[in-house]
């Protein structure tokens, strides 16, 4: 493998050789494995490299699973044991945290925001309560009158 001359299309050839691992494993699609097969047509080197993937997985396949010599024990929990009056104060002082973090995570509530007050609306610009008063209701404006004559193209139109 180290050492050998690749074909031209080595990215191709790259590709190849990661499908031929993929095919040994059976994780290759129908797609994948068709443009494989084109590739190991007109590439000896694919080929060659195919053929030996096959041949070495199949000795490592076919060969007797091996019992290790020394076997693994994991070490022994060591167990902690406290008198019961230790327990006892361990758990007396979980519960009084609890609690004391329930009372006063309840006593830190605020109180419901006052509704607001209605402000009255004032002019933007000079913010003067009488001045927005003064202004004219707003009328409605006439539609303004076309452009062209009825009965010619529009304007631009020839």
């Amino acid at each position: 493998m180290a050492g050998e001359a690749l074909s031209p299309h080595s990215g191709r050839c790259d590709c190849a050789r990661q499908w031929a691992s993929l095919r040994v494993d059976g994780e290759l699609s129908e797609l994948e494995d068709a443009l494989l097969e084109k590739h190991l047509d007109g590439c000896a080197t694919c080929r060659s490299f195919a053929a030996r993937l096959v041949a070495t997985t199949d000795l490592v396949r076919a060969a007797p699973k091996e019992r290790p010599e020394n076997v693994y024990a994991p070490p022994e929990r060591r167990v902690i044991r406290l008198p019961i009056g230790r327990r006892a104060a361990i758990a007396a002082v979980a519960a009084a945290a609890a609690l004391g973090s329930l009372v006063g995570s309840s006593l830190q509530r605020s109180a419901p925001a006052p509704a607001p007050a209605r402000v009255p609306q004032v002019s933007l610009l000079t913010r003067d309560l009488n001045e927005l008063r003064q202004l004219p209701h707003q009328t409605k404006r006439p539609e303004p009158a076309p452009n062209r004559v009825p009965g010619e193209p529009p304007e631009g139109v020839v």
